[in-house]
């Protein structure tokens, strides 16, 4: 029974199961069609696949430069900050974690469910106490509760991810730094979680960070890299955070690869243009399905409600989709799917009205 998650210790639960479910199934990894991984659907932008393979051929045999100058110049332009608050990370997770353990030791952190499993075993591992709180429900379309954010008394930390995985809504940019505000005034740290706010670059409050305003990056996802793990996070003080980070946390090709990402404002462009365009007949034509409810979203995914068990069956068909069921204020017969070309999500309808 293939469930739709990968497990990890600390409980934490994935999606981009495809070797896992593979397995299972007892067939051929790429015989299967994932839609449990978010990748931009449009592909990785050819210039920085060609300084990819340049950094492999030339650059493999020394070490990064430690100040990673280059990098940090290119991502502080993308974001449209100064460099001096960019510290680059391997992928969007140690960002995370890296910003929990910047927090003042001790105390709590906040996680606003249903929400990204990686904030408990961040907080975890800094030494906070996670306290898990249901902050979006379904009968009001997920949107973020502000009474979740009451009662921060002994309260270090707290994450907020925008737009939200695994729902998929987001606050806008003045409603970011309004929870900014009274985080700040609690005393705690607030981290905001951008993984996706490519998608939706209006949100983004990295021009805001600060000293007790964390934002955390993934470059992986927009740009189709995820298995060379880039980030960054975008804080006042990187060099004090940088004593809890191993040296050198990127490689030479990752860092390559992203300094020319970030550097083409078309991919930019078509990307969420193309995207936006997608999911919205993705959601349309999910929406019509019987049985079905899916809601919108600002990222490159949806979060769908369904049968219970759908998730299995899909994937006994060759079609992954993330089940849900693990997420606070979800479980069973909830699920998430990955905007993807237009064929390949009508392979996915066509599936699900086979199964309906």
């Amino acid at each position: 029974m293939v469930e739709g998650w990968v497990e990890h210790p600390g409980g934490r639960h994935h999606g981009a199961h495809a070797a896992a479910a593979a397995r299972s199934l007892d067939v051929e990894e790429g015989d299967l069609l994932d839609f449990s991984q978010n990748i931009n659907p449009l592909g990785v932008p050819s210039g920085a696949m060609e300084a990819a393979r340049r950094a492999l051929r030339e650059e493999t045999q020394r070490y990064p430069d430690a100040a990673y100058r280059r990098l940090r110049v290119a991502l502080a332009s993308y974001l449209g900050v100064s460099p001096a608050r960019i510290l680059p990370t391997n992928g969007g997770a140690e960002a995370l974690f890296l910003a929990a353990r910047g927090a003042r030791s001790g105390g709590r952190a906040v996680i606003l469910e249903p929400t990204f499993s990686e904030y408990a075993a961040a907080a975890r591992a800094a030494g906070l106490e996670p306290v898990r709180r249901v902050a979006r429900r379904r009968e009001d379309g997920f949107r973020l509760d502000p009474e979740a954010l009451e009662d921060l008394d002994g309260v270090n930390l707290v994450f907020l991810c925008n737009p939200n995985n695994p729902t998929g809504d987001c606050l806008d940019r003045a409603e970011v730094l309004e929870v900014a505000d009274r985080v700040l005034e609690s005393e705690a740290v607030l981290v905001v979680d951008e993984a996706f706010a490519d998608f939706a670059p209006e949100i983004s409050v990295a021009a805001h960070a600060g000293e007790a305003l964390y934002v955390a990056r993934s470059f992986t996802k927009f740009f189709g890299i995820p298995g060379l793990r880039l980030g960054c996070l975008v804080c006042a003080d990187p060099g004090r955070i940088q004593q809890f980070q191993p040296s050198w946390p990127v490689n030479a090709v990752a860092s390559a690869a992203a300094a020319a990402a970030v550097g083409d404002p078309d991919f930019v462009r078509s990307s969420v243009a193309g995207v936006l365009r997608l999911r919205a007949r993705l959601l349309e034509d999910l929406e019509a399905l019987p049985g079905i409810t899916a809601f919108p979203g600002a990222a490159n995914f949806l979060l769908v409600h369904g049968p219970e068990g759908l998730s299995g069956r899909l994937a006994r068909r060759g079609i992954l989709v993330r089940g849900c069921e693990p997420f606070l204020g979800l479980g069973p017969g909830f699920f998430r799917v990955a905007v993807r070309v237009a064929e390949e999500n009508e392979r996915l309808l066509a599936a699900l009205r086979e199964e309906l």
